[in-house]
This record gives C-alpha cells, structure tokens and sequence, in this order.
C-alpha cells in the first residue's frame, strides 16, 4: 500500500506538468488571431476549402480555355460558344444550380449596334476629323444622311432657367443652335444658377440643355467643349460602344427627344462663328461681370453627314448558383465574375489565346465556386446565395455585364456585392522576380467594409501584398471603368476587382498558357474566395457608405 501511494505522489507532479502543457495549447489555439477574428464573426473557418483552390485543379482549365480549339473565344463566334459550353460542363459537375434561360446555365446576350456608317462635319470647305476635333454619341442621335446649315445661333451655354437664360427671345426654329458645355460661371468661380460652388443639374446632364434646344425647334446642337482631348480619352468607350443595346428592346423613345448633336473643340465652334468668334466669345466674358447674354446669329455653311449602320451580336452569359442556407439571407446574393471571353482570331494564322486575358480568372471563379460546394457538401454553405456568371462581351465594351444588370436574373437590389477577376495569372514589371502580390481596385468606392474584409481575408489567410496604384481615382489607366465589375458599381452596388496588371504579351496573339504563373494565380482566386465567404456568410448586410459623385459624359 505505501509503495502504491509512493508512485502516486512521484507521478502527481508529471501529470500535473502534462495538464499545465494541455491548457497552454488550448489556450493558444483559442487566442489565434484568426480564429478570434472568425468567431468574434461567427463565420466558419475557410481555410479547407480555400486550400482546395490548387495549381493542379486551376492548369487543366485554363490549358483548356486558352488552346487553339477555342479560337480566341471572340463574342459572336464559335470560339465563344465553345467555351460557354465548357465552362456550364464545370458548373454542372460542380453541382451548380443552372441560373440562365429556360433551366440552363447560359443567359443569352442578344445585342445590336446603331455604329456609324458615314460620319461627317465640314464648315465652308474645311472638313474636321471625327475623335479629334468632335465627338459623338451614337445612342443619342438619329439616322440622318445629311443635314445641310445656313444659319446657326450661338446661345451661351444653352440654358433656359428660373435664376438665367441664355437664349432670351432668340427664334432657333429650324435653325442649329450652339453653346458651351457646363454652366455660367462668375469671377469668383460661382456658379450664376445656383450661387455657389456647387453646379446645377445643367453642368450634369448635357443631354437636359439638347432636350431643350429640340423642344425649341433646333435643327442641330453644337456643344462646346474646351476639355475636349481628356474627355476623348476618358469617355472612349462610351463613345464607341454606347450605341450597343439589348436586340429585343425595340424602338428608342428617348430619341424622340433628343435633336442631333455633336460635341467640339474651341477651334471648330470659331470656324463655325467666323467673324462672329470675337463676338460670342465677348459675350460669354461678360457675364462673370454680371452682365446679361444676348443670343449671337451667325451665317453659316455647315454640312453635317450622320449615317448609321446596324450591327447584330449574339453571345452569352454562363450563370450558376448555389443557394444559401438561411431562410432570410439565402435571397441576398454575392456576385462571383469574371469574363471569358477575348479578342478571337483575326485571320486564319493568328489566334488571340487570351490566356491571361482572362482565362486566369475564368478558372479562378470555376476553382472558386468548387470550393463553396465542398464547403455546402460539409454542411457549411453559404448563408447568402452566391451566383458563379462568366460573361462574355468584356473586350466589346462590358457589354456581357451591361446586359446582365440590364436584364438581370436576380433583383439588382438584392444584389450585394460584385467580387471581379481579371487577370490574375501573371506578373508585370513593377513587381519582376514577386509573384506574391495583387492589385485590388475598387474596394473603397462605395464600401468601406469591403475594403475592411479583403484586408483582413488577406492577413489572415492568404499574405498577399495588396497594391492599390490603379484604385487612386486620378489613375491614368481607369481601369476601374474597364472590366464588369463596372456595371454593377454603377447601379449601386459594392464591386471589387483583382488584376495582376499588364506584361508586354496584353492583347496580343503571343499570351498563351505556358507563360501562367499558376502558384500565384491561385494564392489571388483565394484571396477573392475568402472575401466572398466572409459576405456571403455574415448576418449583417455590406453596407453602401460612401457616395461618388458621378461626373460623365454619359
């Protein structure tokens, strides 16, 4: 009995050790700060399905995407369909809800273009170079083979209101009318409508002053614009690619409304006023002195040629879902996109393979939703329906994203959050011989929180360096305005969107698969995995908290 009891009392201080190690460790794992900041969330941990987001997994698919056999995967051709047949094979193979038309998982994007056939602008003998000295926007003007002037009315800046008016008695009937873009300002930068800094609905809607000059009978607006090289480049899409509308919408009413107009440069307005110039300009100085504006009429040759051609253009959008667990939250919806398509093949011998652009993020959502079905699998789906959409168009002008939030499958207002990958495959220049970083942009455009959550998705599980250069709102680039996330920004809706930046092989024939840094292309689709679970798994919605001012030609 007593060598019993020696044992016991030799072996107390051993067990005793043993139960101080045990609680180390569990108090440890319980002060991890990723484990704190899940539960301080009540949010499952990611980290297994996120691991599930492999090289392996992500090379076969985008070998597959980016091979001769989709042809460059251009909008409208068979590449195209192609590889929208590919991607629904993945979704359907993952488990994916279909979300497209008729129970499948393709939208179909039918689009027409009113493009210019023949477009024009001559005054007396000199002829002026469209996307150089004017601009136009197709939506916003009529098919008219030739419009032939004699006499134009130069109306300030076009504005007929309570506190001001530029056009006076001045009969314009029949007649074009001309005026500078923006609104009337005083020597202390005052606006003469408003009072103040702030600028009236004038300034922000050109085509508010366009409806006017048409409801007074104006054959024609000339618009005056003295910015009108940085308007060009920043307003290039639109200008281009504006005219692209649904197939199925049918007749334009707005049109009705609107006259034909041009914007154009100072040096155009001065040859269509010729000696008059002086004149028109003296008196728009006058008014920051406070003096009243007096129409100017001027006798002009002015042969205007705006003939439309109409383009047709059938694509299509791949849509899977997989639905949320929670009663409540399961009809709120986290967007998880990308664009699959590129720029095809312009002959026979050339293909744009578009591995980079954007095969890499085209796989990165495939890897992406894979990794939310395991986790539904295990019992620990989303809260919040995600919606996996691959769209096409991207390269045409967003048109695949524009057609969606135009027609779209699930209540824009419902819609939460826009998580965006293009192009996450490579490395460029700025950061040679470091993989191990992303650009993120767009963040913080209406969502602090958004920004809030990819930081700490980032520092607690994935590491990367987190660039912003091309999120500063001044970026040269806009690439905020490039890719879809775009289309849901501007309806409202919180959108990030990852990118690796551009490399010598951009829209070129030579971006091709074996180039893929696949290693880093994964560590960024888990980087967007994880913000996507953390919103799609909260019970609080992402907050809308920060509000742009949107400033556009559009």
């Amino acid at each position: 009995m007593k060598i019993r009891l020696a044992i016991v009392l030799f072996l107390l201080p051993a067990v005793a050790l043993m139960a101080q190690s045990d609680t180390t460790t569990t108090t440890r794992r319980k002060h991890d700060p990723k484990d704190l900041y899940l539960q301080s969330l009540g949010l499952p941990d990611p980290a297994p399905y996120a691991a599930t987001i492999t090289p392996e997994l992500l090379k076969p698919m985008l070998d597959k995407l980016a091979s001769a056999e989709m042809q460059g995967r251009e909008t409208g051709k068979e590449g195209q369909r192609r590889a929208a047949d590919y991607i629904a094979s993945r979704f359907s193979a993952i488990g994916l809800t279909p979300a497209g038309d008729r129970n499948t998982y393709l939208q179909r994007v039918s689009l027409q273009n009113d493009s210019w056939k023949e477009i024009s602008l001559k005054v007396g003998e000199q002829e002026f170079k469209n996307r150089a000295d004017y601009y136009i926007y197709p939506a916003y003007n009529n098919n008219t083979p030739l419009i032939e002037l004699k006499e134009v009315v130069f109306v300030g800046y076009g504005i007929e209101d309570p506190k001001y008016n530029d056009y006076g008695n001045a009969d314009v009937k029949g007649k074009a009318v001309i005026f500078y873009d923006g609104e009337p300002m005083d020597n202390d930068y005052k606006s003469l409508i408003t009072g103040g800094q702030n600028r009236s609905p004038w300034s922000l809607d050109w085509k508010k002053k366009v409806r006017l000059a048409k409801s007074k009978g104006a054959s024609m607006v000339f618009i005056v614009d003295p910015n009108i090289s940085e308007n060009l480049r920043n307003n290039r899409k639109l200008i281009s690619t504006r005219g692209w509308k649904a197939a199925d919408a049918g007749y334009d009413k707005s049109l009705e409304e609107m006259t034909n107009n041009m914007f154009i440069s100072p040096a155009v307005a001065a040859a269509i006023l010729g000696k008059k110039s002086d004149k028109a300009e003296d008196a728009i100085s006058a008014l920051r002195s406070g003096k009243t504006f007096k129409p100017v009429k001027v006798k002009s040759k002015v042969e205007v040629r705006m003939e439309k051609e109409t383009r047709f253009l059938e694509g299509s959008n791949v849509i899977g879902i997989i639905e949320g667990s929670d009663p409540r939250l399961k009809n709120e919806y986290v967007f998880v996109t990308a664009h699959y398509d590129h720029l095809g093949m312009p002959d026979s011998s050339v293909i744009y393979f578009g591995a980079d652009d954007n095969a890499s993020g085209t796989s990165g959502v495939i890897g992406i939703a894979r990794a939310f079905a395991e986790a539904r699998k295990k019992g620990v789906g989303p809260k919040r329906t995600v919606v996996f959409m691959l769209v096409s168009g991207e390269e045409k002008g967003l048109l695949g994203s524009r057609f969606y939030v135009d027609f779209p499958v699930f209540p824009l207002s419902k819609t939460v959050v826009d998580i965006n990958i293009d192009m996450i495959g490579r490395v460029d220049n700025a950061h040679a011989g470091n993989p191990n970083y992303v650009y993120v942009i767009g963040s913080d455009r209406l969502s602090t929180e958004l920004h809030q959550i990819n930081e700490n998705s980032n520092k607690f599980f994935t590491q990367l360096e987190l660039d912003y250069k091309y999120n500063a709102p001044d970026d040269p680039n806009h690439f905020y305005e490039r890719s879809d996330h775009y289309n849901f920004a501007e309806r409202g809706i919180p959108a990030i969107f990852y990118f690796n930046g551009t490399h010598a092989d951009y829209h070129k024939p030579t971006d091709t698969a074996d180039k893929i840094d696949f290693s880093a292309m994964a560590k960024r689709a888990q980087l967007a995995f994880h913000t996507a679970w953390d919103i799609s798994q909260r019970t609080i919605r992402l907050p809308v908290n920060v509000v742009v001012p949107k400033e556009s030609k559009d």
